[in-house]
């Protein structure tokens, strides 16, 4: 292949990519929650008296 070619492909091939970055990355609602709504989902530590783990409670 030419040299030109395999330039203008790599061009071609960077500008594709900043197109896709910009559409997945345009949505943050769609990859990325707020900690508040995954803390919310976290279950609930529940303490015990009678634990025999060996640690000072």
């Amino acid at each position: 292949m030419e040299k030109g070619n395999l330039k203008r492909i790599i061009q071609d091939l960077e500008s594709l990519l900043t197109e896709l970055k910009s559409e997945v990355y345009s949505d943050p609602e769609a990859f990325v929650h707020p900690w508040y709504k995954q803390a919310g989902n976290a279950p609930q530590r529940i303490e015990s008296e009678d634990d025999d783990d060996g640690y000072a409670d």
